[in-house]
């Protein structure tokens, strides 16, 4: 009987291993969706216009885990969509070194996308190019998803001691002129 009770014990501690290891803080986040209001402007502190660059303004999209912060949607049905995120990672940003924040951020959000690649949530993304020009660490991607290839950019600064990250997504055929405008827009609206 006591044999027993140890595998039973070691396979309990083997399972529950295995469950911990698959446990991730992301996904046990309280994802929260929320319209936002047409009078407000200013959300925690920064800004998001009713328009922007011709997108309208979206939902707020709450990650509920500290340093996750939040994000904001902007878009063109049918033609493309931005994601404005506000973030910290739990870190004091405001005494750090702004560009290399952005440009290690920049980085990590690329390796994001291909381990999205591996997944399987990508079938592609291939890198076109990357810069570090003020105020954004910034990368320009294609990626291919269910069949449709798009262009996806990634615009990361630090202002007022948070992330600010940009996702554009677009098949605009002119997308590195109309992205460029987003990311300018918006980092006007910053200072």
């Amino acid at each position: 009987m006591s044999r027993l009770l140890r595998l039973l014990g070691s396979w309990s501690f083997y399972i529950s291993l295995i469950l911990v290891s698959g446990y991730s803080p992301q996904a046990a986040a309280e994802v929260t969706r929320s319209p936002i209001p047409a009078q407000v402007s200013q959300i925690d502190g920064y800004p998001f216009p009713a328009r922007l660059a011709g997108l309208a303004r979206g939902q707020k999209t709450d990650y509920g885990t500290p340093g996750l912060g939040f994000s904001v949607r902007y878009e063109i049905p049918g033609e493309g969509w931005a994601d404005i995120y506000i973030y910290d990672l739990g870190h004091d940003l405001t005494s750090a070194n702004a560009r290399q924040n952005s440009i290690e951020q920049r980085e990590s959000a690329l390796s994001d996308i291909q381990a999205h690649v591996s997944k399987g949530t990508y079938q592609e993304a291939k890198l076109i190019t990357k810069a570090d020009a003020n105020p954004y660490a910034k990368a320009h991607l294609e990626i291919t998803q269910k069949g449709t290839t798009r262009s996806s950019f990634i615009f990361i600064t630090v202002a007022k001691g948070n992330y600010v990250k940009i996702r554009y997504t677009t098949s605009a055929p002119n997308a590195n002129r109309v992205v460029e405008k987003f990311a300018s827009e918006y980092a006007r609206f910053l200072k």
